[in-house]
């Protein structure tokens, strides 16, 4: 017959349930932090927008024709040089889309264009090297600007 010693006898069940407790905090604090935050939306917008924007560029000049970029506070879209004006693209890349929270403003700070009616757009062209396009999203104290060089390269930065 065997004798069991008290070294032997395992985790009683209070000791597991605290455990149980500690990790529940620990996995309720990740994913409260995980969850993306109001700037951290905005910034992702900003982000999407740089890439399309270097998109943008790279279509127009292997296509030979402009594209142009206007956009509002609920959203933005897409235009294409034709010989009847600029029409809306709608491929999925460049289709018209909408902002992850409402801005309370979008504005082109540097190397827009007035496409008439007190619209402005940013127009990508053909040529490898642009000037300098600057583009500001606001909403409350959040600001995010989506900066090109020139060359073709965009970036997002938020600024508290």
């Amino acid at each position: 017959m065997r004798r069991h010693s008290l070294a032997t006898r395992g985790f009683t069940l209070l000791e597991l349930l605290v455990v149980m407790v500690i990790a529940g905090i620990v996995i309720s604090l990740v994913a409260v932090n995980a969850s993306p935050n109001e700037r951290g939306r905005i910034l992702d917008d900003g982000q999407r927008i740089a890439r399309l924007f270097e998109l943008a560029q790279e279509e127009a000049q292997l296509g030979a024709r402009p594209i142009a970029w206007e956009g509002n506070s609920s959203g933005w879209r897409f235009l294409e040089a034709t010989p009847q004006g600029w029409q809306p693209m709608r491929t999925d890349v460049f289709a018209p889309g909408r902002w992850r929270l409402a801005m309370d403003s979008v504005a082109i700070v540097e190397g827009g264009r007035s496409g008439g009616n007190g619209i402005f757009r940013l127009v990508f062209g053909r040529e490898l090297v642009d000037g300098p396009q600057r583009l500001v999203l606001v909403r409350g104290p959040i600001r995010v600007e989506v900066t090109g060089d020139g060359s073709g390269r965009y970036l997002a930065t938020a600024r508290p």
